[in-house]
Order: C-alpha cells, then structure tokens, then sequence
C-alpha cells in the first residue's frame, strides 16, 4: 500500500478506512484510517494537516444537522423503530469509484456507511431502535438535504360478525355507502390519523348473507399511520357501538404475513338456509336430495352471477352434510356444512345444470335460497 499516493488525496480518516473496509475485521472505518493516518505521520514524520475531505466533504460531520431535519420531518409520527437510507452527489460517488478502483475496490460503499453510522447517531440520542423491520424508513437526500419517510401499515386481526342483509364486505369503487370496511376503517382511520384503510378479509360472503355464530377474520390495514398506538379495547367498544349492523372481537396485533394467512386458509363452512318451492314441500323427496349430496362431491362451473369477476372453471366441492330443520308449507329450513368455496345459492338452485348434481335436480322441482347466513366457520377455535 503506497501511503503517500493514499494521503495525497485528503481524505478523512472515515473515508481512508472505508477503501480498505473489506480487508480485516475488529475495527470501524474510523478506527481502521486513523491507524493508516498514525503510521503515514510516523513515516513523514509530522501531522499531516486536516482539509476539507476529497470524497465525503465532511459530510459525517454534520448529523447533528441532518438529525434536526429528520426529527422535523417526522414530527407527529409515533415509532418505536425506524431504517436509514440515503441518497448522494454523483460527484461524490463518482470520486470514491476512482479511489476504491485505484486501491484494489475492497471497501464499503459511502451510502453504506451513512447509514449505518446515522442510524447508530440516531439510536443513541432518540432512544429509538435502528432495525432492518422498521416502523419507519428514514431517507436522506444529501443532495438537497431533505428527508422522505416510508411508514410502515399498521395491521390489526380480528374477527367480525355480520347482523345485516345489505351490507359488502368492501367498500364500492366510488365509495358511498356502508361496508364492513369502512364501518371498521373509518374508526381506525381516525384513531391512528392514517391516510386509507383496507380489508382484508378471510373469504367474502354476498351482501345479503349474514355472517353469525364464531364470525369471519379479518386484518385491517391502516396506511400511514401517525399513532400507532392503539387501545385494543377501546377500537373495539368504538366500533361496535355504532350499532350499524357488525361486531368485531378477537383483536389482536399482527404483521403483513396474517393477511396471507387468513387468505390462504380453507375452512368448512357451516350455513342455515331458508329454501322455499313453487309448491308445497316434499319431507321425503327433499330428505332423499339430502340424503344423496351428503358426504358426496358437486361439481360447480363457476356461477353465472359472478362470471364478470371469476374464471369460468369447474370446482369440485363437498358436500359434508345437509339437514333438515323445519319445513313449512312452501319452505324448509335446512343447515349445510361444506367444503370452503361452495357457492351453496347454487348448491340449491343448480344454476341451470353448471352445479351439479344440486337440491333441484335430486328434489326434482325448482328450490331456491329465500335467505342465507353463515352460522359457523371450522377453524378449530
């Protein structure tokens, strides 16, 4: 290593350790170019005097001043933890490239160091935590010194429970009317002073199902959120007492992996059902169609009231059982338990032949759904 070519270019003694960052372990860049200094003056035999750096141009000795921009720029914000990055001159990036090339490239990136460094500055005066899983991701344009935040969603599980028949489970593109989402979201909005709100449910029912006994889960997402700190209780005592037709329960902190969890969970559905006929009901046909369908395999071709936002394929599903719970003149009351996706509206009325075989076709007459309620979810809670 020519010591005299190295020094002949000012450099701080950050930027000297960092060309030979990958070379050794056990000292900071710091550490490691105030060696290199050390044994450059011993050679000379006097101190080399201190200049304006050739690659950083001191830039690491302003972090009080980029702190006092961060700390403005997420004034208002609560976190407990947060991530640096940065972004730099391309003069001065392009002046460290001619340096790390001319000694071998076996050092460390200045960005790197920044942020590491800025980030270990800001731990120790802020009491906050520099992590990889951050609240918040702090970045720093050096350029023009200011600072662009990403905040990290807020996500809460939970579980719903649905007492009204005009009720989705999202809001509608435009907006107006109540959703479970916004009944959920609004009130969370307000709480963590977030820009938007999203749900993300467990599967859907229709609008005019209700959706009873252990309810569906959900993760609500608030994006942007101000406060993060969220009194559970008192989220759920706001919402359910807006008296707007759901409940909510179970409310629990949660990451972005609960959204995929709850997704991709395939759970049997038990659901009670009001199906009525043309004419007076049957007992012994309608026992027999359910008697067939029980512990047996439907094929459904994808429902012609959902072909606009479905595939047009065909799902096998199971049927666990049907039974019987009342039958009245024209209707009968009857509870089915099956595999998760059945679309039990054509479970019942075969959808001209794409469910097959259905209650209408076993039955022998035209049967419908007068009215529809999920009474349970299998989830083993």
């Amino acid at each position: 290593m020519n010591l005299e070519e190295l020094f002949s270019f000012n450099l701080c003694t950050r930027c000297t350790g960092r060309i030979f960052a990958g070379i050794g372990t056990g000292l900071t860049n710091k550490e490691r170019g105030e060696s290199l200094l050390f044994a450059y003056n011993a050679l000379i035999g006097s101190m080399q005097e201190k200049t304006s750096c050739y690659i950083c141009n001191g830039i690491f000795d302003q972090f009080d001043k980029y702190l006092k921009i961060v700390l403005d720029r997420l004034s208002g914000y609560e976190y407990n933890s947060f991530l640096v990055g940065s972004k730099f001159d391309p003069e001065i990036l392009e002046r460290e490239n001619q340096i790390q090339e001319k000694f071998g490239k076996k050092g460390e990136s200045i960005k790197k160091e920044f942020n590491r460094e800025f980030g270990k500055y800001m731990e120790n005066i802020t009491g906050k935590t520099y992590s990889k899983d951050p609240d918040i991701i702090i970045n720093i344009n050096t350029i023009y010194d200011y600072v662009e935040i990403n905040v990290k969603s807020l996500y809460i599980y939970g579980v719903y429970t649905k007492m009204r028949r005009d009720l989705p489970q999202t809001r509608w593109i435009h907006g107006s009317g109540d959703s479970i989402e916004s009944i959920i979201g609004e009130e969370l909005k307000k709480i963590t002073e977030s820009e938007n709100y999203y749900l993300h449910g467990s599967g859907r029912e229709d609008v005019d199902v209700m959706m009873l006994g252990n309810g569906r889960e959900f993760v609500i997402e608030a994006s942007n959120p101000k406060k993060r700190s969220v009194n559970l209780e008192e989220f759920k005592f706001a919402v359910n007492s807006k008296n707007a037709g759901i409940k909510i329960d179970k409310l629990s902190f949660c990451d972005k992996k609960r959204v995929k969890e709850i997704k991709e969970a395939k759970h049997d559905k038990v659901y009670r059902a009001v199906i009525e006929s043309d004419g007076i009901m049957d007992r012994e046909k309608l026992i027999r169609a359910c008697e067939l369908l029980t512990g047996n395999k439907i094929e459904q071709q994808t429902p012609r009231r959902v072909l606009g936002n479905r595939s047009d394929i065909i799902r096998k599903k199971e049927i666990k059982y049907i039974k019987i719970e009342d039958i009245m003149d024209k209707t009968a009351t009857i509870q089915i338990c099956a595999e998760a996706g059945t679309y039990i509206k054509e479970l019942v009325n075969g959808d001209c032949g794409r469910t097959n075989p259905s209650l209408t076709s076993l039955y022998g007459e035209k049967l419908r759904v007068k009215s529809l309620d999920v009474i349970y979810i299998n989830r083993g809670d």
